[in-house]
């Protein structure tokens, strides 16, 4: 079946399922890196905000024999259930610079990769990298969500592509608050979570190997979303790397998180290159990928460059 016919009907049966109060639409999403997927949303006559499903890995499990069509529509039937939201988002206060100014964040994205998006998105270059904006939203009843900052959007609003990256510097350290974490601390967590599902079994084993580890840490936001951005928060890698009393590299491991260790000579540095494209290509979806660059922070220099 081609995925045009499958995604109508899906949408159709959908539609049959919930009623004639709901609406459901089919619409393209244009994610990080040119990635394009299928999305389909619910929305009451009442709301005008809904989860956006998207039917590629259905389609996927659907083509390979692992789900019927029937699984795939029950299956989003039930997210669709767990997630909607029966309320209206005002969003005049959108329409407002002074309204949103205190919500401003930002991420970041690989340039080349996104060389269509950046077209229309307000950015700033950094390295082979491009800061984009959003307005983060935190709403009770819909949690943690984000916009996209337009260009229509700051003609709109009157304001630059600065003005949005002086406010991005100062509210994503607050808005997304940083986290490190050594390697050893995260794999015993997961190791830790398994032995309490499983039994202690081999822990204390692991454990032991673990403290043999070369000291690696984890940076990411509380959120664990775009948490990348945490390298531009201001003084964080330096004051990190003056605690550490040597140079760091900066491994791009997603768009979510960045991996940190002491900088070692020229020979480790090519292997650390070598698996930073393997994990991209085999290990990462295309939409969470950063870039196959390895990046060092220079003491000196007070500087981040690719190396």
């Amino acid at each position: 079946m081609e995925f045009t016919n499958f995604q109508t009907l899906v949408k159709e049966e959908v539609e049959r399922r919930a009623g004639k109060t709901y609406r459901v639409r089919l619409n393209d999403v244009m994610k990080n890196n040119g990635v394009i997927l299928s999305g389909l949303t619910v929305m009451q006559d009442d709301s005008n905000i809904s989860p956006t499903i998207y039917l590629n890995n259905y389609y996927e499990a659907y083509e390979s024999g692992q789900a019927t069509l029937g699984m795939v529509i029950n299956d989003v039937m039930d997210v669709y259930n767990k997630n909607k939201v029966n309320r209206k988002l005002d969003m005049r206060y959108f329409l407002n610079y002074e309204s949103i100014k205190g919500r401003i964040a930002m991420k970041l994205i690989h340039t080349e990769r996104n060389e269509a998006l950046l077209k229309d998105v307000p950015h700033v270059e950094f390295l082979d990298l491009s800061v984009v904006f959003q307005v983060s939203i935190a709403d009770e009843n819909i949690g943690a969500a984000s916009i996209l900052i337009h260009n229509a959007h700051t003609k709109l609003w009157g304001v630059d592509c600065q003005e949005l990256y002086r406010r991005a510097l100062r509210n994503t350290p607050k808005l997304l608050q940083y986290e490190i974490k050594s390697m050893r601390d995260v794999m015993a967590e997961i190791l830790r979570s398994k032995a309490d599902k499983c039994g202690e079994g081999g822990y204390d084993d692991y454990r032991q190997e673990l403290e043999q580890c070369v000291p690696m840490y984890v940076l990411s936001n509380t959120n664990r979303t775009d948490g990348a951005a945490c390298m531009l928060y201001p003084n964080l890698i330096r004051d990190f790397a003056k605690a550490m009393g040597s140079d760091l590299y900066i491994i791009p491991s997603s768009v979510h998180e960045l991996l940190l260790l002491p900088a070692g000579d020229a020979d480790e540095s090519s292997s650390i290159r070598d698996i930073i494209r393997d994990v991209n290509e085999t290990q990462l979806l295309e939409e969470e990928i950063l870039s196959d660059s390895l990046y060092i922070y220079d003491r000196a220099l007070e500087q981040i460059k690719i190396f």
